[in-house]
Order: structure tokens, then C-alpha cells, then sequence
């Protein structure tokens, strides 16, 4: 610092700034670009406030008051934090809108910071209704709104070591170039005739022809990420109408309200079991255990049990769900064989899931990608120090580089965040609709009300192709 303060002192700014950003992003977590951005947006979505009336505080004493500010301070006392007695700056989550449950936004509120990495996976189960989609269309304030989310993005986050490491890069070519080189220089005039020391520069004919090869790999990884997940979701879309088939054709053709009911359950059963081979052991199997005990209860419960410590829980949900179906008192055959066409598809779908959960994009494909990309974003800083020294700034080369490896890296990480769908889909809320259609179709059985089973008992002259359930002595 010294050496390069006597001869130009603003030579090493670049990397005393790039210190000080890292050091910044890594212990605050992007606190004040995010700071910043909000007050030159005037946004309230999510931002940084000392007022203690619209916002909920996380290291702070006020509040007290508020039932939020006391269950946040006892969830501080219970993990150890100490109360801060100065007012201290935090973030504030602004309650002027709705928040969706279960969004990214919503777990920022609750746990007081903005998750990313795999732990951000859980919160992008979006399930939309009507008014999702108007926020989601809503075009007056979508550009500022996604730039404003720039500095608390789950994406920005995964990405600043990547992103960090070419802007050291660049800052490290401007130090160079620009304090370093010319000070030795100055001291020995003859090093103007070693060939190896010399300004850091490349020319931009390489990267211009590099970049449509570039261009491609990351297109075609993306698509193929993004293949994966669209045939995910179209399987699980296959076993929940399916699934939803299986128990109105049960409740249909049989009028026993008890069968159709346990044929519901393995229904439910038998996804819920495929979802639990889909997901992080950690996040599901406590939630699997406890859904499946209330489900199967009271005499049912030695069958919960069994496909629970079934080493292959899918298989044994399958072959529950055959069992309960040929147990319905189903008088036509022909019925019963239509519904088990639907079990052999929600086994083809299982297959697919499998296919996708176990077998990634090829590796070798992802790695060459990768390295491809490494490589020409930590030279980039280079060639653009070339591009820009003839336009007299040189200093635009960090912010150039960084804004580049960003949105190229960020590609890349898209499509490593779409590979593995399962962990990004709603599959609680696949279950869910299972058992609320189990519930809804097992009650077309009741005998009071106009369900079908009951109508066929009144048309037996019927003569027209309609299905007929015969009536038993």
C-alpha cells in the first residue's frame, strides 16, 4: 500500500473497494446494498427501518408490546441471542401487502433473513391462485420491483463466490496495470524488455469467437434442466389425475362407503409414499411418519406400520393400493379392470420419477460447461482492460467483469437449480389434493344424497348405454 500510494494513490482503490465489498457481503449479508436500493426506489417490499410502528425488528428492544416483537424476542432468548441495548440497524419486513404462504418472502419474515442455497429450495413451491397471477402480471412497477430484488436474491447470493472471485480478478489487472507495473517500471527502466512482464492485457478476438460455443452449452444445459422439470411436473400432474380417477371410479361402481374410503387412503398413500422417496430424508421423514399415523389409525393402523417399515415403501403403497381395489364388492368386472389400467399408469409415472431423481444431466456435460465458463469469465477482465483502455476507462473493467459473470453464471446456476425438480415442486400440495378429493368422492356414497350408486338403483329398465350398477338381493 505504501509503495503504491507514493506513486499514484489512487491506483489501489479497486482492491481496497473489492476488500471491502467482500467483507461487507460476507459478514452482513448484502446489509447496506440493500439499504441503499431501497431508499433510492422508495420501495416497502423489503427494506431497512429504525421506525419501530411499521416494522418487525429483530435485534432491537422495541416492540415490546407487539405480539410478533415478543414471540421473536423469546425465539432470540431460546437460541442464545443476547437483546442488543443500542438501537441497532435491521431489517424490516414491510406488512403494507399481503404475503403469499410459504413464499420466499414469507420465510424472510419468519426467520428475520432471506434463505438461499438449499435452504431456499423449500420456500419455491409456488402453488398460484387468481391473485398471484394478477401480482404476477402487474406491469407498472415489475421492472423496479425485480431490480430492487436483485440484492436479496437467493440466485445473487449462491453466486457471489463465483462472481467475487472474477471481480478479484479484475481488480487484481487494475492494480497491476495501473500501480504496480508502471512503480517498477519507474525503478527499472529494462524491464520494458522482459517479454513475461509486461501489462496484463488479451485481445477480444478469442472471446468473440469463444462466445456462441459458450452461448450454446449454457442454452442447451438450461433446456435440458428445464426438460427435467416439465416432465416431472407432467408425471406428478399423470398421478394425480389418475389417483383422483382410481377413487371416483371405487366410489362410483361400489357403494360400500367404508372400501371406497380405504381405497382413498391407499390412494393418498401410495403418493405421499412417492413424494417421501423424492425428498430430503431430514425435511420429510418425521412429517411421513406422523401424516401416515393419522391416516391410518385405530384398526388400519397395523397396515400404516407395515408400508411404513417396508424397505421399499412405494412397492408396498402399490400393492396396497391393488389389494383395496380388488376388495371393493364391485359387481362388474369390466369396471374393476378399467381402474386398474389407472394403478398401471401411476406405475409408469413412479418410473419416470425415478428416472429423473437418480440420473442426472451426463456429467461430463455439466463439467466441460462448467470449466468452459470458469475459464472465460477469469480471463475476461483481461480483454476488457484492452477494450476499454481505448476508451480512456479502464475503470469500468470491475464493474464490467462482474456484471458479465453474474448473469452468465447465473444461467449456469438456473439450470443446476432445475436439474433435481422434486425438492422445488409443491409435493405437499399434490397430497393434499389427494385427500381432498378421497374425501370429497368417498361421501358420493352416502345413500341420503343423489350419487350414482343410488341413481342405478332406480334405472334398472334403463335400456340406453348408460352404466348401470345392478342392485344385489
Amino acid at each position: 500500500i505504501t509503495m503504491l500510494t507514493r506513486t499514484r494513490p489512487l491506483s489501489f482503490l479497486p482492491a481496497v473497494v473489492l476488500i471491502v465489498a467482500l467483507l461487507a457481503s460476507h459478514s452482513f449479508h448484502f446489509v447496506y446494498p440493500v439499504r441503499a436500493f431501497s431508499i433510492l426506489t422508495q420501495r416497502r417490499l423489503i427494506g431497512f427501518s429504525t421506525r419501530p410502528s411499521k416494522c418487525i425488528n429483530w435485534n432491537s428492544k422495541r416492540n415490546e408490546n407487539d405480539e410478533e416483537s415478543k414471540t421473536t424476542i423469546e425465539r432470540n432468548k431460546k437460541n442464545g441471542k443476547r437483546k442488543g441495548s443500542k438501537r441497532r440497524l435491521s431489517i424490516g419486513i414491510k406488512e403494507s401487502r399481503k404475503v403469499r404462504k410459504g413464499s420466499l418472502e414469507a420465510a424472510t419474515i419468519e426467520t428475520g433473513k432471506v434463505p438461499y442455497g438449499e435452504k431456499s429450495r423449500r420456500y419455491r413451491r409456488s402453488v398460484f391462485r387468481h391473485s398471484d397471477w394478477v401480482e404476477h402480471r402487474r406491469s407498472n412497477s415489475r421492472i423496479v420491483k425485480n431490480l430492487q430484488g436483485m440484492f436479496f436474491s437467493g440466485v445473487v447470493r449462491q453466486l457471489r463466490s463465483q462472481v467475487g472471485t472474477v471481480a478479484a480478478v479484475a481488480a487484481l489487472v487494475l492494480t497491476w496495470n495501473l500501480g504496480i507495473f508502471p512503480y517498477l517500471l519507474s525503478l527499472w527502466p529494462g524491464l520494458q524488455s522482459f517479454p513475461f512482464i509486461s501489462p496484463i492485457m488479451l485481445p477480444s478476438i478469442p472471446f468473440t469467437l469463444s462466445s456462441p460455443a459458450l452461448g450454446l452449452l449454457l442454452v442447451f444445459r438450461t433446456n435440458a434442466s428445464y426438460a427435467r422439470w416439465m416432465e416431472a411436473r407432467t408425471a406428478m400432474a399423470k398421478i394425480i389425475a389418475h389417483g383422483r380417477n382410481i377413487i371416483r371410479m371405487g366410489s362410483v361402481f361400489s357403494d360400500d362407503k367404508e372400501a371406497v374410503q380405504s381405497l382413498g387412503r391407499a390412494t393418498w398413500l401410495y403418493i405421499r409414499s412417492v413424494m417421501n422417496q423424492l425428498s430430503s430424508p431430514d425435511e420429510d421423514e418425521e412429517l411421513y411418519l406422523k401424516e401416515v399415523e393419522k391416516v391410518y389409525h385405530g384398526s388400519d393402523s397395523a397396515i400404516g406400520q407395515r408400508i411404513v417399515n417396508s424397505p421399499e415403501r412405494i412397492l408396498a403403497a402399490w400393492k396396497q393400493l391393488s389389494v383395496e381395489l380388488h376388495s371393493l364388492p364391485v359387481p362388474d368386472t369390466k369396471a374393476l379392470i378399467e381402474t386398474d389400467k389407472s394403478i398401471i399408469i401411476l406405475g409408469d409415472c413412479m418410473a419416470i420419477c425415478e428416472k429423473i431423481y437418480r440420473s442426472p444431466v451426463p456429467l461430463v456435460y455439466t463439467r466441460h460447461t462448467a470449466r468452459f465458463l470458469s475459464l472465460w469469465a477469469l480471463l475476461l477482465p483481461a480483454a476488457l482492460y484492452s477494450a476499454f483502455l481505448d476508451l480512456g476507462m479502464v475503470w469500468a473493467v470491475l464493474p464490467a467483469s462482474s456484471i458479465l459473470a453474474f448473469f452468465l453464471f447465473g444461467v449456469d446456476e438456473l439450470a443446476m437449480q432445475l436439474e433435481e425438480p422434486f425438492s422445488i415442486l409443491p409435493m405437499q400440495s399434490f397430497c393434499d389434493q389427494i385427500l381432498v378429493a378421497s374425501e370429497i368422492l368417498a361421501g358420493n356414497t352416502d345413500d341420503d344424497e343423489s350419487s350414482i350408486a343410488a341413481g342405478g338403483k332406480n334405472e334398472t329398465t334403463n335400456t340406453s348405454k348408460v352404466a348401470v350398477i345392478p342392485t344385489t338381493a
